[in-house]
């Protein structure tokens, strides 16, 4: 890690504080974690000895729990809603599971050439930790957005934050994807996943740019709420030049996903984007099911990708195939998995080559934490959809924009699910989507979400629309 990548990382809490001490909390959250994801250096983070890196997928969400108790709440804010029994359960088998797994695997592995050590109790608890800081933007999500205007205050800063970036995304597309090179000193992933249909796509500060694409796509969706809410000019322009700059991503499954999502966002009453959010998010919750047993048309599927674009299907058909092969080898060990130093993937014993490549989220969690910390994992995520489903209220499907922005959201986090089969996109964003989607459900059963004075709603939403309201 270089000098300037450590400097922004230990730097980045003293911005999160000045963010809660000018901003209202829920606006400061949102804003401590989207930037910090935004502009932290990739792939790299603090060393501490027996635990995960400390990178841009845990710092700014734990400093901004820890600034938010320290600020304390303000005028407006709603305090936060009880946690669920089902929701508690599932936190703690995802912070406990790494534990089991340590347990579990004791064992090395030897293969030719290859050592794989075995998990250590140490390790096993320094995982649990570090998945306790993974879920923090969750925790911030359910406590501090969860009211009517989390939702709005998280969709706004999508478009804003997107806007700004997609000035640095037009660089790298026209000079090639340089800035996490020019500013931070190091390239964090393959320069040939950058090229694609005789140009680049950019990768700006992020991880990869199918990650770039996904923001641009969560932030498009975001501006089509707003357009849907607003209706003003500004908004629709808005609207269409986040629809270029996702063009430009040239992501197939970016555009995929937005042909599918836009009609829906567009045309349906909230409580229906509700159910298509759930129904999404069940096909992607039993999808393991599904790969286990003959139910998914491999050949078929890959045919069809083929036919329109050759490069892709055959893409395509090698992550089904090595699904299988990974799929396979997380059953030996099913319940808690292999664990960590890649030792659920298939290597060559002569060589020490890997055999096997990790891409979807989903493989990667149960071959690594295996069934319980994929049920864990993936029900954390669809939990708040099904929560949020049976808590919406029964024929009232106009609830006004609130019910409209928050529709969206759960949206936004089931195509984020429905991402994690063929990519890992899983990003603090992600979490804190959930966080809002599992709140915002918990006040809707108890009667409280639409239940806002109109001066609580008048102090939360801008007379402003369009774009100055977003900034």
């Amino acid at each position: 890690m270089t000098a300037l990548a450590l400097i922004a990382l230990l730097c980045w809490p003293l911005a999160v504080a000045v963010l809660f001490n000018r901003m209202p909390r829920p606006e400061a959250a949102v804003w401590s974690v989207l930037g910090g994801y935004l502009v932290l250096p990739p792939v790299v983070g603090i060393d501490l000895p027996g635990l995960p890196d400390i990178g841009k997928e845990t710092l700014p969400a734990m400093a901004a729990v820890l600034f938010a108790c320290l600020t304390g709440p303000k005028e407006g804010e709603s305090p936060m809603p009880p946690i669920p029994p089902a929701l508690l359960f599932l936190t703690v088998v995802l912070v406990l599971t790494p534990i089991a797994t340590a347990v579990t695997n004791p064992d090395a592995l030897f293969d030719g050439i290859v050592v794989r050590p075995g998990i250590g109790m140490i390790q096993g608890v320094g995982e649990a930790i570090g998945t306790t800081f993974y879920l923090m933007p969750f925790l911030l999500g359910f406590w501090l957005l969860s009211d009517t205007r989390g939702p709005r205050v998280m969709a706004r800063a999508l478009v804003a934050g997107v806007l700004a970036y997609s000035v640095l995304m037009l660089i790298e597309i026209r000079l090639s994807p340089q800035l996490n090179v020019w500013i931070y000193g190091f390239f964090q992933h393959a320069f040939d996943q950058t090229m694609r249909y005789g140009g680049f796509r950019p990768i700006v500060f992020l991880t990869h740019p199918l990650w770039v694409a996904f923001l641009t796509l969560t932030a498009l969706l975001s501006a089509i709420a707003l357009l849907r809410v607003e209706g003003t000019p500004r908004a629709r322009g808005i609207a269409a030049y986040l629809t270029v700059i996702l063009v430009l991503c040239k992501s197939l499954g970016g555009l995929m996903h937005l042909f599918i999502a836009a009609p829906i966002l567009w045309l349906m009453r909230p409580r229906m984007i509700v159910l298509f959010a759930l129904v999404v998010g069940i096909a992607v919750f039993l999808y393991p099911v599904a790969r286990a047993l003959p139910w998914v048309p491999i050949d078929e599927l890959a045919g069809l990708i083929s036919s329109a674009e050759a490069e892709r299907g055959g893409s395509f058909e090698f992550r089904l195939n090595n699904e299988v092969i990974l799929l396979d080898r997380a059953l030996e060990r099913p319940w808690f998995g292999w664990g960590a130093w890649g030792r659920q993937l298939i290597v060559d014993p002569e060589s020490g080559r890997h055999l096997t490549i990790v891409d979807g989220e989903w493989i990667r969690v149960l071959g690594q934490y295996g069934i319980t910390g994929y049920a864990a994992a993936f029900g954390l995520l669809l939990l708040p959809l099904i929560m949020l489903w049976r808590a919406w209220p029964k024929g009232r499907d106009e609830t006004g924009p609130d019910g409209l922005l928050l529709a969206a959201m759960a949206l936004m986090l089931s195509l984020n699910m429905l991402d994690l089969v063929p990519n890992a996109t899983i990003t603090p964003l992600t979490w804190l989507m959930a966080g809002i989607v599992s709140g915002a459900a918990v006040r809707m059963r108890d009667g409280s979400y639409f239940a806002q004075t109109p001066a609580a709603v008048a102090r939360v939403l801008p007379k402003k629309t369009g774009l100055k309201a977003i900034l």
